[in-house]
């Protein structure tokens, strides 16, 4: 039987993340650049207990998003089939522009361009 590593995200970008080593308090997302050691990515982050922690023994943290020294961080695993949002509302909007899903988004060169856009999108 074939076992499959857990799958990582980030809590804010849910850019998959792989780690050869283990993670530190001032690490980051190589995407969004945001904590990874942080509350927010752990598995016992709760905002709906009390504290927003289910680990009754650690230390109260005040700022959830922040890098920090918890003995009790383990890395929240994501399931394969977890609805990236963000993607979703970004595949929204590259429709709602006319470019590809996926693709970043290249402004007008031209004052033309800008127009001419426009009238597309408002066919």
């Amino acid at each position: 039987m074939e076992s499959k590593d857990p799958i990582l995200r980030c809590y804010k970008c849910s850019e998959k993340l792989v780690f050869e080593t283990k993670i530190g308090r001032r690490d980051m997302c190589p995407n969004c650049h945001a904590y990874l050691h942080c509350c927010k990515n752990c598995s016992y982050w709760d905002p709906n207990v009390h504290n927003q922690c289910t680990e009754n023994r650690s230390e109260f943290i005040r700022e959830r998003e922040e890098g920090n020294f918890c003995l009790y961080f383990t890395f929240k695993e994501s399931p394969e089939e977890a609805i990236n949002e963000a993607q979703v509302a970004k595949d929204k909007l590259a429709k709602l522009f006319g470019t590809a899903p996926g693709a970043a988004y290249k402004a007008p060169q031209t004052p033309e361009d800008a127009l001419e856009k426009l009238k597309k999108m408002f066919k």
